[in-house]
């Protein structure tokens, strides 16, 4: 089976997100990986924001060391070394990286904390489809940064690995796996988490590999669905009230 990684250059995940990208190189599933360049000066002003204005100091740091640290060599020579390539794109869905990614023919695209929203024509393009790794518990935790509220609302944290579809954070469950926290360190949190994410999407992997398919259960709305926005600066703030250290 073909599986392309693909994952964001950036990300706030300590070791930027080293814990889940590495180990997935030497999977025998995975093909090759993509990383979307996402280094820019407006990640640095948000981390400036967060440090200055003292709502997420720690978080703010861990972006701008990920935003200036060489991420990208440490993902090369871990692919290279297992005799896989690496690509470099700036837009998931423009038509040079859809024509890139049809030409790689692959049968399965994993998305991982990229933050792009896949459109039709890339879902389309390889055999059996594609799977993200959504960062809150689905199918109640829907929308973005899942696991930010449920340290600040003091809920059940983890992440789900899905099917993609048109519709944000929908298709099958495949796995849902809830992160053990104290709810005392999101930072922390985040990198046990990208740990147990790199396990569960091995496992995933070779089930779709066996199976010759995804297939999955149903991820059907309920009473308790909400759909999460961005937290905003007093968020951060109420967070850090509870006692959170971020």
């Amino acid at each position: 089976m073909r599986t392309l990684l693909v994952t964001s250059a950036v990300t706030f995940v300590p070791k930027n997100y080293d814990g889940l990208v590495l180990p997935l190189a030497q999977n025998p599933h995975i093909e090759g990986l993509i990383v979307i360049d996402n280094r820019s000066w407006t990640i640095v002003a948000t981390a400036l924001l967060l440090i200055l204005s003292g709502a997420a100091p720690r978080m703010g740091w861990q972006l701008l060391r990920n935003q200036f640290d060489d991420s990208i060599k440490r993902r090369n020579e871990a692919f290279t070394k297992e005799g896989k390539k690496v690509w470099i794109v700036h837009d998931i869905n423009s038509p040079e990286s859809l024509e890139l990614i049809a030409s790689l023919q692959p049968d399965l695209i994993l998305n991982a904390r990229t933050r792009s929203f896949f459109k039709k024509r890339l879902l389309a393009i390889p055999k059996m489809g594609c799977i993200n790794i959504h960062h809150g518990l689905l199918p109640n935790q829907r929308g973005l940064m899942c696991d930010f509220w449920a340290h600040l609302l003091d809920t059940p944290a983890g992440f789900t690995l899905h099917e993609m579809t048109s519709k944000l954070d929908d298709g099958a469950l495949l796995k849902v796996v809830e992160v053990p926290s104290d709810k005392k360190e999101y930072l922390k949190s985040l990198e046990t988490g990208a740990s147990l994410e790199a396990n569960a999407a091995a496992e995933v992997l070779s089930q779709v590999a066996t199976l010759g398919k995804i297939q999955g259960t149903e991820n059907l709305k309920t009473d308790a669905t909400v759909y999460r926005t961005n937290p905003r600066l007093r968020d951060f703030y109420r967070l850090r009230l509870r006692g959170v250290r971020i």
